[in-house]
């Protein structure tokens, strides 16, 4: 990239920054390691020990402005999702430790049984592509293999049951990720709005209809009966979820396995040594992780680096951008799997976070991304790219959203 570059042009949705915005991350944390981007009027953090405070202090950098803040669909339509709970990804302490204290054990105990049911899907799934002749990688098996696993813990009526519910969901959750990309026209960023409403209408059904015999939510249910908690708590949970439980797996199978492909010496020592996928997958995130930016807002007046921010004042946490910064990372635009032991990698790469609101859902991820890792691998040996991929649009995301494979 050139010197010349001004910042006060940085356009964020340029598809040549969302194809590659590694160099521009660079750029940024050279010369303006904390820079105010329109049209997000939020603070843009780029170096990795300033991340690392945003997401760490959670008495300083919180989710909601001080003092609360005016639902977005307080009135007209939308205005019943006003009344809903806050979910535990979007609240903060003491709300926020209360949910983690009684969810994640709960998760944590759901998602022992998810590696052997993730083979069984990868299974079928690429027995499918094999009789095809042919697999579009995203489509095709990032997505489908993890959204069921995790409707498969969360005791949701599978298809075979219920023709279309898991397609269903997948498709709301589809369009609620896509209405966070602020360029969509407002009846798609609408539709999100409709499908959120959907969702927890969906969960509201499930626990008013028939109860699940098993599975995570009848959990979650039952842990809401304690004073303080209400039906609409665990719906809540259970659409953030749907929401956010499975695509971190999807994307970093899709962006990963590219990274493989396009990285043939780094596939062959992993096929020489298959047992290195954890190491690999710890790469996989820092390099080229799912989630890039992670938003914060200043609780008090408060100072970050050499920069003055006021309660209220809006930052993000680019954890792209942290991910590859030299001070943190020797040769950090090197994709190396073995580049650290494995309690490293997992405790130095932001890919997950960090602090109070690190992902709850990282410990399924690194169960069913290896399985989808070794099952794609170990069925199709002669695994080459067919095609140049497409990418999100929103940068709060980065994945391929298509990625023709042959074999």
């Amino acid at each position: 990239m050139s010197s010349g570059f001004n910042p006060a042009d940085f356009n964020p949705h340029d598809p040549a920054f969302l194809k590659d915005p590694y160099p521009t991350y660079a750029l940024f944390r050279e010369k303006w390691p904390i820079y105010t981007v329109e049209p997000y009027k939020a603070s843009w953090i780029f170096r990795y020990d300033d991340c690392k405070e945003v997401l760490d202090r959670k008495d300083i950098w919180v989710k909601n402005p001080p003092g609360g803040s005016k639902p977005p669909y307080s009135v007209g339509p939308y205005g019943m999702m006003a009344f809903l709970p806050e979910g535990m990804f979007s609240s903060d302490p003491p709300r926020h430790e209360k949910l983690r204290a009684l969810v994640e054990p709960l998760f944590l105990g759901a998602i022992n049984t998810a590696p052997p049911y993730a083979e069984g899907v990868a299974g079928s799934l690429l027995s499918t592509a094999r009789a095809r002749g042919r697999i579009e990688l995203v489509s095709d098996y990032a997505l489908p293999l993890p959204s069921s696993v995790l409707f498969n813990l969360l005791g949701i009526p599978n298809d075979s049951d219920y023709p279309g519910v898991w397609e269903g969901l997948i498709a709301w959750q589809a369009q609620i990720a896509a209405a966070h990309d602020i360029t969509q026209a407002p009846m798609m960023r609408g539709l999100g709005a409709s499908f959120s409403m959907a969702l927890n209408s969906f969960f509201e059904g499930m626990l008013l209809g028939e109860p699940a015999k098993a599975g995570l939510f009848p959990e979650l249910c039952q842990a809401f009966q304690g004073p303080g908690w209400s039906n609409e708590d665990a719906q809540v949970c259970a659409s953030d979820f749907v929401v956010a439980g499975y695509l971190s797996t999807t994307f970093i199978i899709g962006t990963g396995t590219r990274n493989l492909l396009e990285h043939p010496e780094q596939l062959e020592v992993l096929r020489a040594e298959p047992g290195l996928i954890h190491q690999a997958l710890e790469e996989m995130m820092r390099y080229d992780g799912p989630v890039h930016i992670v938003d914060r807002i200043a609780a008090v007046d408060t100072k970050l680096g050499e920069h003055e921010f006021k309660a209220g004042d809006k930052v993000s946490a680019i954890i792209g951008s942290a991910n590859r910064d030299p001070s943190a990372f020797n040769e950090p635009d090197a994709f190396e799997i073995e580049r650290l032991p494995l309690k490293e990698a997992e405790e130095a790469q932001l890919g997950f976070g960090n602090g109070i609101h690190y992902c709850i859902g990282a410990p399924l991820v690194r169960l069913v991304a290896p399985v989808a890792f070794e099952e794609l691998l170990n069925t199709f040996p002669g695994l080459a790219l067919d095609g140049e991929p497409q990418w999100q649009t929103d940068p709060y995301l980065r994945a391929v959203t298509n990625l023709p494979l042959r074999f």
